[in-house]
Formats: C-alpha cells, sequence, structure tokens
C-alpha cells in the first residue's frame, strides 16, 4: 500500500505505508521550511488509511485533526478526551493499537520527558505482547533523545527492536545535530528538508552519497523534501500535498492596522480600510446568551425538507452482491465456495440527528452548541464524512436512567467509594445507592475491595463516553425521500434525553430528526455457523462494528 503525500512535478508521489508505519524514519527541516505541515499530511493519509499511530506533540499543534478525524485527544485542555493526569494510558493505548486508532499525547503544557517516558514504556510493552503494525511519532526528537544529555532510553530501544514488534518510529527535528546519534543512525528511512546550519548539514551528511547533495538542502523551498530510502525506490525530491485540515503551526501574520473611528465624520470610502469579515466559529464555537440566534452571517437557518428524510442509494443491487461474495471464503484447490449466500436485504437504517445546547466555562458560563448523528437500533455515534463508518457513541448507556448515566460519568479506572461519588456527583445518598444497585444489574460495574479495605467501583464500559464539546457532526449528504419499509429506533428521544442531562445538567435537546441511510445485509453459512456482512450503499465498503440484534 502507497500513501500518496506529495507531488513530483505534476505527477504523485506514493510512500511505502508499511515502511512508514513498521520502520524508522526521521523527518529533518529547520524553522519555517514546512516539517509541521508534511507531518500533519502524512497522519491525515494514516487516518484516511486507518493505520494506528500515537503523536507526542510538544506545541499543541496538531489538535485541528480532530475536526476531520476520530483522533483521541490525551492532553491538558478542558476540551481534550482524555486529562493527561489521570487518564489510564494502558487501557487507551492497547485499545488505540488493536482498533488502528489515532492518539495525540500532547505535551504543549507539561513536564514533556515526565509525560512521555511512561508513554513509549507502556507502547513497547503492549506491541511486545501484541506485535500488531502501531506508528509513534515524536516531535521536536531533541527534547526527548538528545546528545548532550540522557535521553529517554526507550525511544532508543524502540529504534532499535520495534520493527520486529510491529512498532515503528517516526522521530522529526529542527536540529539534527542535537539529536541522538544512535538513534538517527538507526532511521533507514529519511524526509529531509531545507537546512542551513552547518552543523546540521554535517549531522545528516552521512545520508547523501556527495558533499554536492548535502548543499543542495541550502537552496530547498519552504515545503521541498528529499525523501529516501525504504519509503521509496529511488532518491526523490518532492513538495508535500495539500492538506485537510487547519494548520496550527503556522506563525502569525503581520496584518495591516485600522485608522481611528472618525466621530464627527464618516470615513473616506477610497482610503479607509474594509472591515475584515470575523471568523465563522464551528457549531459547537457558538457563545450566546440567548434562548436561540441566528446563524452566524446574518440571517435565520434555512427551513428543512422533513418529507426528505432518506439518504440516496449510489450502489445497485447486484453491486452490492458482488461485494458480498468477495467478501466469502472460496476453496483454492476445489476453487467451491466455502461460504453460502443465504440472505440478502437493503435496509433503511434509521439515524437519529441530534443537536444539544449546553452551559459550559468555570468562570463565565457560556452557551454551546453541539451536533451529533446516532445509529438507531444500539445508539452508537455514527460518523457520514466517508460513508457510513460507526464510532464509539452512548451504546451502553441506553436504558439507565440520569442518576446512573450520572455515577458512570464520574467513575474512573482506579475506582470510587460510595461517598466519593455522593461527593463527586452532588446527588442524594439514596440516589446514588439506587443508581449503583442498577448499574450492577446491568453489568456496567463492578466493586473491588483495596489493600485499606474500602470497597470502591470500578465501571465496565467497553468504550470512553464522549464528550459534547468533541462532537460536531452535521448532516451535509443530499437527501431524498424514503421510499419502501423502514423500521424506526429502538430506544426513544426520552431515553436520550436521561443521558444527555445525565451527562450534563444544563444540557437540552433543541432538535432531534429520524434519517434513514441505505445498507444492504447479508447473512452468511458456512461451517461455524451463520454471520451477517453490512455494505455500505453509499460507498460499497463493508460497514465494520454494526449489529441487527
Amino acid at each position: 500500500m502507497d500513501l500518496g503525500v506529495g507531488r513530483v512535478g505534476d505527477r504523485d508521489l506514493g510512500i511505502s505505508a508499511q515502511e512508514l508505519v513498521t520502520g524508522r524514519t526521521c523527518v529533518i527541516a529547520q524553522s519555517g521550511a514546512g516539517k509541521s505541515w508534511g507531518i500533519a499530511v502524512l497522519c491525515e493519509h494514516l487516518c484516511r488509511s486507518y493505520l494506528g499511530f500515537c503523536l507526542i506533540d510538544t506545541e499543541g499543534e496538531y489538535f485541528s485533526l480532530k475536526d476531520r478525524f476520530p483522533i483521541i485527544w490525551i492532553g491538558s485542555d478542558e476540551s481534550c478526551d482524555y486529562d493527561i493526569e489521570s487518564v489510564d494510558l494502558h487501557s487507551v493505548l492497547r485499545d488505540a493499537i488493536l482498533s488502528s486508532r489515532f492518539v495525540i499525547f500532547d505535551v504543549s503544557e507539561v513536564d514533556m520527558r515526565a509525560k512521555a517516558t511512561p508513554l513509549v514504556n507502556i507502547l513497547y510493552e503492549l506491541e511486545s505482547e501484541l506485535r500488531k503494525p502501531f506508528l509513534l511519532i515524536v516531535e521536536e526528537a531533541d527534547k526527548f533523545i538528545p546528545q548532550s544529555r540522557d535521553s529517554i532510553k526507550m525511544i532508543e530501544e524502540i529504534s532499535r527492536r520495534g520493527r520486529k514488534r510491529g512498532l515503528g518510529l517516526l522521530v522529526a527535528t529542527q536540529r539534527p545535530s542535537l539529536v541522538q546519534k544512535n538513534v538517527l543512525s538507526q532511521c533507514n528511512n529519511q524526509i529531509i528538508g531545507k537546512l542551513t546550519i552547518d552543523n546540521d548539514l554535517k549531522a545528516v551528511s552521512h545520508f547523501f552519497d556527495a558533499r554536492k547533495e548535502v548543499e543542495e538542502l541550502i537552496t530547498l523551498e519552504p515545503g521541498e523534501f528529499f525523501v529516501m530510502g525504504g519509503l521509496v525506490r529511488e532518491k526523490t525530491l518532492m513538495k508535500f500535498g495539500d492538506r485537510e485540515t487547519k494548520h496550527r503551526g503556522v506563525t502569525p501574520q503581520i496584518l495591516p492596522g485600522r485608522p481611528p473611528e472618525r466621530r464627527e465624520a464618516e470615513p473616506d470610502p477610497v482610503t479607509a480600510p474594509k472591515p475584515e469579515s470575523p471568523p465563522v466559529p464551528r457549531a459547537e464555537e457558538v457563545e450566546t446568551g440567548e434562548e436561540e440566534q441566528d446563524l452566524p452571517g446574518g440571517g435565520p437557518a434555512p427551513e428543512e425538507d422533513e418529507t426528505k428524510n432518506a439518504i440516496p442509494t449510489l450502489l445497485q443491487r447486484d453491486e452490492a452482491l458482488r461485494v458480498v461474495q468477495n467478501l466469502c471464503r472460496k476453496s483454492f484447490w476445489r476453487r467451491t465456495y466455502l461460504d453460502r449466500i443465504v440472505s440478502f436485504d437493503r435496509i433503511s437504517w434509521p439515524l437519529l440527528s441530534i443537536e444539544v445546547k449546553y452551559l459550559s466555562g468555570i468562570l463565565k458560563k457560556t452557551t454551546k452548541r453541539s451536533s451529533f448523528i446516532l445509529e438507531g437500533f444500539h445508539g452508537d455515534r455514527v460518523d457520514l464524512s466517508d460513508g457510513l463508518i460507526v464510532r464509539p457513541g452512548f451504546s451502553e448507556l441506553i436504558g439507565l436512567d440520569e442518576a446512573s448515566v450520572t455515577v458512570l460519568k464520574n467513575l474512573t479506572p482506579a475506582g470510587l467509594t460510595a461517598l466519593e461519588i455522593e461527593a463527586d456527583t452532588g446527588l442524594m445518598p439514596a440516589d446514588v445507592k439506587r443508581a449503583l444497585k442498577n448499574l450492577q444489574k446491568q453489568k456496567r460495574i463492578t466493586t473491588m475491595k483495596t489493600e485499606e479495605g474500602a470497597v470502591v467501583f470500578i465501571p465496565l464500559l467497553e468504550q470512553p463516553i464522549p464528550k459534547f464539546s468533541n462532537l460536531s457532526q452535521s448532516l451535509t449528504m443530499k437527501l431524498t425521500t424514503l421510499s419502501g419499509e423502514s423500521r424506526g429506533p429502538t430506544f426513544t428521544e426520552d431515553d436520550l434525553r436521561k443521558i444527555i442531562k445525565g451527562l450534563e445538567p444544563t444540557a437540552e435537546i433543541t432538535k432531534i430528526r429520524v434519517l434513514f441511510y441505505p445498507v444492504y445485509e447479508a447473512v452468511i453459512a458456512s461451517d461455524s455457523g451463520e454471520r451477517r456482512i453490512f455494505i455500505d450503499g453509499v460507498t460499497g465498503r463493508e460497514i465494520r462494528g454494526m449489529s441487527h440484534n
């Protein structure tokens, strides 16, 4: 598999995904030469190809990847998925490796080395057991593996022995002369851009065959990089491609100022600068003290045609049937199918498009908005940016009352006592007792006795509960009128309201709409029994994580 990350003249350049994810790569370029841009382009292509990685972000500049991709963001910001001070790294990283998830480990506001050391230790330990391809990306590597003082030894170990465990390493730096030489020498793949400092040019000279080639680095334009090693067949000068997400590492630009306002006369229409239009905030960033507000840009939101409630089917039945047949196992010697298609139907799968309004802020409370789409049978979250992709959602909360959801939200992997839960949630003792009994009955929590003899309650959730601040999924697909039979959602608006209020007492559902997505369901029979396959009626891809039961 190749990743088309750049261009050479008028043609695309693909680099080896296998070599990038499991090999050792260095990305080197001085400040302003496009290193961070290039790494973000690599990450976007890894996300699109569902190739897992963990990026140690020293400047907090890669979180914008969440605008487009389901990134797990660990850091100090209140919008992070996990707080870096309390996250169960072993559990989160294990899930990321097994599920090929994408992790941003933001150390911009903490002691970088102190937080990065346990991360790389746990990654190495997990990959020694799991041996599933996964990439560790270390930004500003000179901060973690410096040449002049002690480095994080496990990064050196990964550079030497990570490959056979499936754990790849990508180190990035502006100053290669300051990075541990033992690690750089292990990098058999290189992506090197503009350098002008003599010591840095000497540090990378062993990657080139001649002094003249090294001197070419001085003349490179921003965004131009030499790609070498196993990533490509031969040394190639390329320019990284465009990004889908916003670049947060750009240097702030100087803008012309505005003259003081004239109080007694109108501004000269010729010389007065035209005021800049304010940036349009994302849905979850709109702040208002009023109950309702027009959309940014002026004017009320356009009315929706309620009769159009279905995503059009783009994949014909015969095409979907061939997709299913290709997924069936076949005997090589007898050239017969080991799997048999015994049932095949098109389903109008119910989805719920939901908008929520809630209060947020520590000192000043402001109204925030969040929007998301749920799968209508189980309550999993749905991403419709590229077909139908099932994400962790609220499926494990369906059927719980408000107090039970509040308790479950506040529990940590280390566990809490009943009194600690009462203090954290503000619930009455009787409500806490009732909620714990309900959660134990539903197998959502378990109990454990600590060394001190205290009984603590521990959550048994398979997936983390999403935060409202991270949810911004609105429907952009063109809709049509539903035709044929359909089934509605298996849970009610009241079920959802209990979950929403349990997660955030100030939250209210402001809009809920049932939509339908085309899905082909096939029942496959084999010697081991029956299984179901679901095919996306828009993209033609198999939908993983979906169930009809």
